[in-house]
C-alpha cells in the first residue's frame, strides 16, 4: 500500500513547539537532577526511603538528558523551527544536554538511515547488527561516538562525499560541525568545573543521569528497529507507553517518524491514530504499548535485513 498523503495540520511546523521541547528537556533534567541532590542532603531521612526516590529522580534526569540529545536529530530534520537553519542551531544547542554528544556527526549519516532502513546501505544497521548479546549492546554509545567522529573528520577534511539528500551545503554543514565542536568543548569544560566545585551535585546532575541515559541508548536502536522489516510500514516500531509519552513527548512513535520525518514529535501519536483510521496501519504494524516490553525488545531483538 502506498503511503497516504496526510493533512496539513501534521506537516505544519510550529516554531513554538521547538521552544517547548527545549524547556521540557531542561526542566526534566535539571528538576530531577536537583531533586536527587536535595534528597541526598536529607540525611535525617532513612536510606530505605531516600535511595529509591534518588534512583527515581536520576531516571527522570536521564530521560531529560536523552530527550535533549534527541533534539539534535529533530533540529536536523527541521522540526524545531520553520526556518531550517534556526531549527538546526536549536538542535545543536539542545543536544549539549547529553555530555560529549556530537550530534552533527550522527546527522551526517542519518539521511541514509532513512533512505535504506534495515538494509546493508543503512549505516545504523551496519554499525549495530553485530551486537547480539546484551553485553555487546553496551558498546552502542562508544560505537556511535566513534562513527560520529569519523563522519565529522571526513566532512572537515573533504575526503568523504556528503549525502546529496542532506538539506545543507557542504560549507554550511562544515560550519555547523565546527560550532558543535566548540560548544561541546565549552559544555564539557563547564561539567568539569562543576565536578571540581561540587562533586555531589555533579554526580546527581551529570554523572549518574549520563550513565542511565547511556544504558538506555545501548538499547535504543533495537527498541526502534529490532525485529522489524524493510517495507515502509514495517521498518520501525511505535512504542506507545504513556510513560514514554510523558517523558519524551511522542519521540518513541518511531515508525510514524520514519514515514513522515517532517512531522514534529508531539504530533506523532495523533498521526498514528490517523493512519489507523484511514486503514494504512493494520495488524501487521509493529507497536509496543508497554514500557517494560520496549526495554525487553531492546535487550533481546536483533537487527536483521
Amino acid at each position: 500500500m502506498m503511503k497516504p498523503k496526510i493533512p496539513a495540520r501534521f506537516t505544519r511546523t510550529d516554531s513554538w513547539a521547538g521552544i517547548w521541547y527545549l524547556l521540557h528537556g531542561c526542566v526534566l533534567w535539571f528538576g530531577s537532577g536537583f531533586s536527587a541532590y536535595a534528597l541526598w542532603q536529607l540525611e535525617a531521612w532513612p536510606p530505605v526511603l531516600r535511595l529509591p526516590l534518588i534512583a527515581l529522580a536520576t531516571v527522570g534526569a536521564a530521560a531529560g538528558m536523552f530527550f535533549l540529545g534527541s533534539l539534535g536529530h529533530e533540529g536536523f530534520h527541521g522540526n524545531l523551527h520553520r526556518q531550517r537553519d534556526v531549527s538546526m542551531l536549536m538542535g545543536i544547542v539542545g543536544s549539549l544536554g547529553a555530555p560529549l554528544f556530537l550530534s552533527t556527526g550522527v546527522n551526517l549519516g542519518h539521511w541514509r538511515h532513512h533512505s535504506h532502513t534495515n538494509t546493508e546501505r543503512d549505516p545504523d544497521f551496519v554499525l549495530y547488527r553485530g551486537n547480539r548479546s546484551l553485553l555487546a549492546r553496551l558498546r552502542v554509545p562508544l560505537s556511535t561516538s566513534a562513527q560520529s567522529l569519523r563522519n565529522v573528520a571526513g566532512l572537515l577534511v573533504g575526503n568523504v562525499p556528503m549525502d546529496s539528500a542532506i538539506p545543507f551545503s557542504r560549507r554550511r554543514m562544515q560550519g555547523y560541525v565546527l560550532l558543535n565542536i566548540v560548544l561541546v568543548g565549552a559544555s564539557t569544560t563547564a561539567f568539569a568545573v562543576l565536578a571540581f566545585k561540587d562533586p555531589v551535585l555533579f554526580a546527581c546532575l551529570v554523572a549518574a543521569p549520563a550513565l542511565v541515559a547511556q544504558a538506555y541508548w545501548s538499547l535504543h536502536p533495537y527498541i526502534e528497529h529490532g525485529g522489524t522489516g524493510t517495507q515502509a510500514h514495517l521498518a520501525a516500531r511505535n512504542c506507545t507507553s504513556p510513560v514514554y509519552r510523558v517523558l519524551l513527548l511522542g519521540y518513541t512513535w518511531h515508525l510514524c517518524h520514519h514515514l513522515y520525518p517532517r512531522v514534529q514529535t508531539h504530533k506523532l501519536p495523533a498521526l498514528a491514530r490517523h493512519l489507523r483510521e484511514v486503514g494504512y496501519f493494520g495488524d501487521d504494524v509493529v507497536d509496543e504499548p508497554r514500557l517494560l516490553g520496549a526495554l525487553r525488545t531492546g535487550m533481546t531483538r536483533a537487527l536483521s535485513a
